[in-house]
């Protein structure tokens, strides 16, 4: 009998439903994203802190470096704004709001961990222009490498918010 009574529930409540999951599939995904690049900025910050106090010279150099960890919650709040637009045209759904809760949890995972990857790939990038000017622009090349699980990421999201939402 209960499970009759959650079922019609269910029904009654579907688009209700599908937005709170997808809600917090947005909220967990922009919350971890945030979490892992403010940590990344952090990390790559204080090392870019100290070089340029030992050379001003080097501020812009090493300010590209420090922001790079910032893109991945750039990426994660694309999605999250696509997944509220979703929901404000009233295309949410119960299936719907699953897949955007899943989308939430991969990014989180995705994004979250190359933000502090990155900031950790950025700070080793600094201290290594900072000794040695003339590999600054090939060491961007190790921060970007990160780069590319964030990209991979957000495009596969992006994918099926298009393909599966939309």
């Amino acid at each position: 009998m209960e499970l009759d009574l959650l079922i019609e529930l269910a029904k009654s409540n579907y688009i209700a439903i599908g937005n709170v999951l997808a809600i917090t599939g947005a909220a967990i995904g922009l919350g971890f994203a945030g979490y892992g690049a403010s940590t990344g900025l952090g990390i790559s910050g204080a090392a870019a802190a100290g070089a340029t106090a030992q050379d001003e010279k080097n501020f812009s150099k090493f300010l590209i470096l420090e922001s790079l960890p910032q893109t991945q919650v750039i990426y994660a709040f694309v999605i999250a704004v696509m997944i509220v637009f979703a929901i404000m045209n009233n295309q949410m759904n119960i299936e719907k709001g699953f897949i955007c809760l899943a989308l939430g949890i991969a990014l989180a995972v995705m994004e979250g961990f190359s933000g502090v990857a990155q900031g950790i790939a950025a700070a080793g990038a600094v201290g290594a222009a900072a000794k040695n000017p003339r590999v600054s622009g090939k060491v961007i090349v190790y921060v970007v490498m990160v780069e590319l699980t964030a990209l991979l990421g957000f495009v596969f999201s992006l994918l099926v918010m298009l393909t599966k939402v939309y």
